[in-house]
């Protein structure tokens, strides 16, 4: 995987500290996109708003999508189905992320070809998170670019990886997600593989943010 996308971005602990005890903060925000803040409620956390006065790092693009359809779509007769994919949590790029952690972590499918041709894959797939308790989260995409990927039979060389903000089970205040499965529909698919979320803990909750620090980036060689 790039190096853009392997890294775990780093949130500071104030951030999540800030939301703790009430104090409104998106959690990561882009370089690119820095912005200055007054102070806010933890209202303004949940819709993804930084108010808090603390300077965050990287979100998910504001409003973008939340299912697998791309603009730049791979020629369809070569696009890889749902059904020639196996899925698999983790890689040589991607260990587990730290539930327990004050900062963003990364998490991290990989993809082999299980079919019998040659077939392409381009874009963001579609992610969602449904908790313990049945809610459902679409996770919305990175700025990052696509690139098209060729996956020969029989070989893992892709990956999907999503950044993820967890709340230290120890932390009081944030509202949580807890994940219990993670439904993945391949780009420009329709049809989805069904994971278990195997990493415990909690995501700090920003289901309804336009600009939330859990997101999805595009699929990359793994």
């Amino acid at each position: 995987m790039t190096g853009k996308l392997t890294r775990a971005v780093r949130c500071t602990a104030a951030v999540l500290a800030v939301v703790a005890v009430g104090a409104g903060a998106t959690a990561c925000n882009s370089s690119s996109d820095r912005s200055s803040a007054k102070t806010g409620t933890h209202a303004d956390a949940a819709k993804g708003e930084n108010t808090s006065g603390v300077e965050v790092k990287e979100t998910a693009q504001q409003g973008s999508r939340t299912d697998a359809v791309n603009a730049s779509a791979a020629n369809t007769s070569k696009r890889c189905h749902t059904g020639e994919l196996d899925f698999t949590w983790g890689g040589p790029h991607g260990g587990a992320p730290d539930m327990e952690a004050d900062q963003q972590q990364v998490a991290t499918v990989q993809l082999k070809n299980d079919g019998g041709r040659t077939c392409t894959l381009r874009g963001f797939p579609g992610v969602q998170l449904i908790s313990e308790s049945g809610e459902t989260w679409d996770l919305r995409r990175s700025g990052d670019t696509p690139s098209t990927l060729t996956l020969k039979p029989g070989e893992s060389t892709a990956a999907v990886s999503m950044n993820i903000l967890p709340v230290p089970s120890d932390m009081k205040g944030p509202e949580r997600f807890v994940p219990s499965k993670v439904l993945i529909t391949p780009p420009d698919e329709t049809t989805h593989v069904t994971l278990d979320w195997p990493y415990g803990g909690a995501i700090l909750d920003q289901s309804g943010a336009t600009r939330p620090g859990t997101f999805v980036n595009p699929i990359v060689l793994g």
